[in-house]
């Protein structure tokens, strides 16, 4: 199975891809809101052939915006599983520094806290 993970943001949306067992960090795309990252989610899953799509789904109110955004993609037609993603940033943050990545490179680290649930997600299966 192809699953694209996505860690929802309403201003960066971080992607990352698995075929097997293990999640990759793919890319992070700048959205201008809900509709505008569902739409380009969308597209991007379509033209990908992806099977499944896992979303981070954090508690309180983003929680909720996150609910609308896998609503909006289940109205287009994508299988959806949703994913605990606490502390995924913060674990992102800290492998990239393990890794000696830059601070400013650092800042952009959705895709691979879009892995982490996807990871998250492959584990429990």
């Amino acid at each position: 199975m192809k699953y694209l993970g996505v860690d929802f943001g309403l201003r960066r949306v971080g992607l990352a891809i698995s075929r097997g067992e293990l999640a990759s960090p793919l890319d992070t795309i700048r959205v201008k809101g809900l509709r505008d990252a569902a739409a380009k989610v969308s597209e991007f899953a379509k033209s990908q052939e992806f099977t499944k799509i896992v979303v981070g789904l954090p508690e309180g109110k983003m929680g909720q915006v996150v609910l609308g955004f896998i609503k909006a993609l289940k109205r287009k037609g994508f299988e959806i599983e949703t994913a605990d993603e606490t502390l995924s940033s913060q674990k992102a943050i800290q492998a990239m520094v393990e890794l000696n990545v830059s601070k400013k490179a650092r800042r952009f680290s959705d895709a691979q806290a879009a892995a982490i649930i996807l990871q998250n997600f492959l584990d429990s299966k």
